[in-house]
């Protein structure tokens, strides 16, 4: 088989059962054999477990992917419209948990497993967008459109929303009874509490 082609089958294989028993649960005996493999042509193509791992998140979610959600949302910026910024950062999180549920699924083993690749890929995918956003809100608050809360709360109140809707839908719950559409009117909502002088 091409490395190619095997590259991939690994990356499938190794997905469905890190999603299914999670990094520490997993070995890379079991991921070798799913595909048919010896672990001798598994570890020619990724050197380590860690390294495995890393590979099946970047095949999920491309970092590609990531920047260009980065450039729309700086294009948003530049007119200064926050509803739209804040819609469209809501928008893409809840797209992501319905396009991507096995990415989040890992990001969560491996942080519940204390697994230093969460906080590898966090820095990797998740401090750029939050960083940009925090810029933001800072910046709005500056010129005086926005109340004097921490960013870093504002960002994190945000993201947190729309995640934990995400996550819901991925599990098959609903707590709250919310649409998508109500998560993202709750949105403007977070950010009219935001306006200075209301």
């Amino acid at each position: 088989m091409p490395s190619g082609a095997r590259r991939a089958q690994i990356l499938h294989a190794a997905a469905e059962l890190f999603g299914e028993h999670g990094f520490a649960g997993t070995t890379t005996r079991e991921i070798a054999a799913a595909v048919g493999a010896s672990e001798t042509v598994l570890f020619r193509l990724f050197p380590t477990k860690e390294s495995l791992y890393l590979a099946v998140l970047e095949h999920q979610v491309p970092l590609a992917e990531v920047e260009e959600w980065l450039r729309q949302l700086r294009e948003i910026a530049e007119t200064r419209d926050d509803e739209a910024l804040f819609r469209a950062v809501v928008t893409a999180v809840l797209a992501s948990y319905r396009a991507h549920p096995t990415y989040h699924r890992l990001m969560l083993f491996a942080a519940l497993e204390h697994q230093e690749l969460a906080r590898v890929w966090q820095v990797k995918y998740t401090a750029p967008v939050t960083g940009f956003l925090r810029e933001y809100v800072s910046r709005r608050q500056a010129e005086g459109a926005f109340a004097g809360v921490r960013p870093e709360l504002v960002v994190h109140m945000l993201v947190s929303m729309a995640s934990h809707f995400g996550l819901w839908n991925v599990l098959g719950v609903n707590p709250l009874g919310l649409t998508e559409r109500e998560i993202g009117v709750q949105a403007v909502a977070l950010l009219n509490g935001l306006r200075a002088g209301q």
